[in-house]
């Protein structure tokens, strides 16, 4: 009977939504409310200065115009940052993969990393041809208790996500190698007789 093998996991690297969470106008309507509020303080202070903005029609049209480019800002501006990270992420797993398989053609597109972030289905990567990598994301979400009951339209929980690498030997691989170098052995110790 031969030994099953436990496969083995170790954590690449590991990131918070904070970092990147694929979403980066999530927040948009927070983000539109708050640039409209700082919009209208201006637009009143302006109005001392000047007097076409004294009228209402100015002034809601200055406040909506504000909030408006300033949220477009910076959700483009979050967005890039995300962009920019999942890349620098991408290229350190690549280089980890190359390292461990000695094979650049593993190497993910910034879009196949994205998708194993968001499907959190394993990727099996070979070695020499043989698979028994699988590369994994690990998305842990803190408890619900951590949760503000109080504040229900509001989800400002942060979640870890752990990218690991799991290897399982295939059922061949290290038994018919022990079994081959035993029988190697033993053949030697007969000719000798």
């Amino acid at each position: 009977m031969m030994p099953k093998f436990q496969p083995e996991s170790r954590v690449l690297r590991a990131f918070t939504s904070e970092q990147w969470s694929g979403q980066p106008a999530k927040d948009a309507g927070n983000m539109f409310v708050g640039c409209a509020v700082i919009g209208a303080v201006l637009c009143l202070v302006l109005m001392i200065f000047i007097p076409g903005l004294r009228s209402g029609g100015a002034f809601t049209l200055f406040t909506g115009v504000f909030a408006l480019v300033f949220t477009t800002l910076a959700i483009k501006g979050k967005a890039s940052a995300e962009r920019r990270f999942l890349e620098g992420l991408t290229g350190t797993v690549n280089d980890i993969i190359a390292g461990l398989t000695g094979n650049i053609a593993n190497q993910l597109s910034v879009k196949q990393f994205r998708s194993l972030i968001e499907t959190g289905k394993p990727l099996s990567i070979l070695v020499n041809g043989v698979p028994g990598l699988e590369l994994v994301a690990i998305r842990e979400q803190p408890p619900m208790h951590a949760r503000n009951p109080v504040i229900k339209r509001v989800d400002n929980v942060v979640w870890t996500t752990r990218i690991a690498i799991t290897s399982t030997p295939p059922d061949y691989g290290i038994t018919s190698f022990d079994r081959l170098l035993s029988a190697a052995a033993s053949a030697s110790g007969n000719s000798d007789d």
